[in-house]
């Protein structure tokens, strides 16, 4: 019987398993008496064992075994689970992914499997320390394109008369497909628009009506399919906590609240990274050694905390730690020497806009280099990535106490709301999501401080930065009667960008740059009006 036919499937399902593993792993340690988690993990190395054997995977097929067989001396008494077991059983996770990813490569999921069998099978708690794990593969790599770590489910309705819910495996390309089609379909209904305006039709009117309220629902199903839980990434987090814990000789208590929030799945791709590097930092920098938390008056273990959660159209996620937390002086302090501000700069700096100076590139305070980082090695990245979603990035702290990093995200980032404005002869779209608000203003409420125009908001002074002048034009005229602009925040300041005037609010399909557009600064997509225009969405934390 030809089983090829299920590869892909076998694939996706030993990586949701395996994805469990070292959640698992990593809660037996906390509670290493706790059966039901000891049950758990001997059904998902049965599981994975009885998937390989029927495709005839035979080395799968061995080592899964072998991991079953440890757990089911665990479950039966023979053991009790310690630091041994775990490390055996996250190695070879570690080696089950590799072979995993080789058959989506196209290969034949072999691997050298011979020594870690014979210490899974050989393994006493005596001989624990003679038998160091090895790492086979660092888990914080990322699945390529062809082998998408999201697996993406269509979900049915219950059934008449029933709890039953069906659900059916899909290709992402089709679900991406399927998004790109309701985005042409929304583009072409604002052409529809504009023609039922010149021809001044009722039946036309009312046609395009129902048209729009027919596409609004087919959008809003569509995004209810690419929708994914935070859990399809949250799992592999509590083990980048407890390796990078162990490795910097320190006790942390990780908890993950929200995991049943859901995001685009476009999104979510994209968010693993960034929440690697803030734990990383969080772990190395933030959290004190056992004996600096005790004289501290703190507990010996270290708490970090991803809270995930909904306001509005957004998904705020945030981390928290309870560690030694960050100095604003000595930030300022730290930027000054490298020449990242001026002194006066510095001088004005409020104790939230330090915080941000971890997320220039190059900036650090860690005395010495480690093979983790210090507070703000990757912050920049984490910011740029974060803003080039929609998003931004917003830090709390208080020295002694601990850290706070929430990251605001928008739901989707395919069919998204704008505010129009015209620059010159410019037109440009500005995604909502980076606007704090709008104003108009009036020319006697600028000033000139610095050699830069500024206005004051509640008492501080907001730059003001003319679009038309970033993108070549000349610069919006300040001394007219009124200046419009929208305030946005770049680089962690708040900064007012004028425009010559607002044309309203659109929903928008967004579609990436081709070349030789691709290397446009500040410009993030483009999209396509009604009557045909082209208009280039900005992206805010790039534009200077």
């Amino acid at each position: 019987m030809d089983m090829s036919q299920y590869r892909d499937l076998f694939i996706s399902e030993s990586r949701e398993h395996l994805g469990r593993i070292s959640e698992l792993v990593v809660g037996l340690e906390t509670d290493s008496g706790n059966r039901e988690t000891i049950d758990a993990l001997f059904r998902v190395a049965h599981s994975i064992k009885g998937m390989a054997a029927s495709m005839g995977y035979a080395e799968i097929t061995e080592l899964s075994h072998k991991l079953e067989d440890l757990m089911d001396r665990v479950r039966k008494g023979t053991l009790a689970f310690n630091a041994g077991i775990a490390d055996l059983l996250l190695e070879g996770s570690d080696l089950l992914n590799v072979m995993v990813n080789d058959l989506a490569g196209g290969g034949s999921g072999c691997s050298d499997i011979a020594s870690l069998v014979e210490r899974l099978v050989t393994y006493s708690p005596d001989g624990d320390s003679a038998t160091p794990r090895q790492t086979v593969a660092a888990p914080m790599e990322t699945a390529s394109e062809e082998a998408p770590v999201l697996a993406a489910e269509v979900r049915n309705p219950p059934i008449k008369g029933g709890e039953l819910q069906q659900t059916v495996r899909v290709k992402t390309q089709v679900l991406d497909r399927l998004m790109n089609i309701t985005g042409e379909l929304i583009t072409n209904k604002h052409g529809l628009v504009t023609v039922a305006r010149e021809v001044a039709s009722e039946r036309l009117d009312d046609t395009v009506n129902d048209l729009s309220k027919l596409l609004r629902e087919l959008h809003d199903e569509v995004m209810q399919v690419r929708m994914t839980p935070f859990a399809a990434i949250a799992d592999r987090f509590p083990r980048v906590v407890r390796d990078l814990a162990k490795q910097s000789g320190k006790e942390v208590a990780f908890e993950v609240v929200g995991k049943e929030i859901e995001l685009d799945r476009g999104i979510l791709e994209e968010l693993s990274d960034p929440l690697v590097h803030i734990m990383r930092n969080a772990v190395d920098h933030g959290i004190e050694l056992p004996a600096e938390r005790r004289a501290a008056g703190k507990p010996p273990k270290g708490s970090i905390r991803l809270v995930v959660s909904r306001e509005q159209d957004m998904v705020v996620v945030t981390v928290e730690d309870d560690g030694r937390g960050m100095d604003p002086a000595r930030l300022i302090a730290a930027a000054l020497d490298k020449g990242l501000i001026t002194r006066e700069e510095g001088e004005r700096m409020s104790p939230r806009e330090a915080f941000m100076l971890t997320c220039i590139p190059g900036f650090s305070t860690a005395r010495e280099i480690t093979d983790v980082s210090g507070r703000g090695v990757g912050m920049d990245a984490v910011r740029t990535k974060i803003q080039g979603l929609g998003g931004f990035v917003s830090i709390e702290s208080e020295a002694g106490k601990g850290s706070r990093i929430t990251l605001k995200l928008p739901l989707t980032i395919a069919i998204i709301n704008v505010l129009l404005a015209m620059c010159g002869r410019l037109m440009v779209a500005v995604p909502v999501t980076n606007i704090l608000r709008t104003l108009e203003i009036r020319h006697n409420l600028i000033f000139s401080q610095d050699r830069r125009k500024v206005f004051y908001l509640d008492n501080e002074p907001v730059p003001l930065v003319s679009l038309n002048h970033l993108f070549g034009g000349p610069s919006a005229p300040f001394d007219s009667d009124v200046v419009p602009l929208f305030l946005s925040e770049i680089k962690g300041r708040k900064v007012g960008l004028t425009v010559d005037r607002f044309l309203g609010q659109r929903e928008v399909f967004v579609k990436p740059l081709g070349r030789p557009l691709t290397g446009l600064r500040g410009i993030s997509g483009a999209a396509m009006l009604g009557a045909g225009e082209i208009v280039f969405i900005l992206d805010i934390a790039n534009l200077t």
